[in-house]
């Protein structure tokens, strides 16, 4: 079966520009790091944010390796139980997410659990990256990169990706990494993503990313 894109997609592409919007979700626990991490990354590396209630949208532009010009759209999603109701409005037309966990809180990660259930739930084909934030607090870390790689594989993620959104490590090209994924994904017209089947490129890429810590 085509992939093909429903009239609510983020993926648009005007007649004779070169140009996507591409809506990324940006999930995890509270004190995860998401809402900094989308600020740093679409507003020129602010150092402060508030806290989300309810859904932050902020936008900056790309552009692709070959060319291609992206605008993402960056929806950071409260955790809050009131707006459980709402998830799959704000869910709806998601091309790629990126799920957050802190590495110095095992509960943290045990949340990434629910986080994929539900985007999956109502988007069944979209590239996630698991992202474990804080590694400038390395010294108390209670998750390991091994464990924390075998439990995205296991899953079925698109990446494996630490970061510390403080520092400034691994964000912009995490962010990078997940748009080429979803042009090639999108580019490729299969019903569903399968990580297995990323092009070596972005293998090497996610490879590169990897922190000697």
């Amino acid at each position: 079966m085509v992939l093909k894109q429903p009239e609510h997609s983020s993926l648009y592409r005007p007649k004779n520009l070169s140009l996507y919007k591409f809506k990324i979700l940006i999930l995890g626990s509270v004190n995860s790091g998401k809402s900094l991490l989308s600020s740093k990354y679409t507003l020129g590396f602010a150092y402060s944010s508030k806290y989300s209630i309810g859904v932050d949208i902020s936008v900056k532009d790309f552009t692709l390796p070959r060319g291609e010009k992206i605008t993402d759209t960056c929806w950071t999603f409260a955790p809050q139980e009131r707006f459980q109701n709402y998830r799959s409005n704000f869910y709806r037309g998601a091309l790629g997410a990126i799920i957050l966990f802190d590495i110095t809180n095992p509960e943290s990660l045990k949340e990434v659990k629910l986080w994929v259930l539900s985007v999956r739930k109502h988007i069944k084909c979209i590239p996630i990256i698991l992202m474990g934030n804080k590694v400038d607090l390395n010294y108390k870390r209670a998750i390991t990169y091994e464990n924390a790689k075998k439990f995205a594989e296991k899953e079925k993620f698109a990446a494996y990706i630490e970061t510390s959104v403080k520092e400034n490590v691994n964000i912009i090209e995490t962010l990078e990494l997940l748009n080429e994924m979803i042009y090639y994904h999108l580019k490729s017209r299969k019903e569903t993503f399968n990580p297995s089947n990323l092009d070596n490129s972005l293998k090497i890429k996610i490879n590169n990313l990897k922190l000697n810590r």
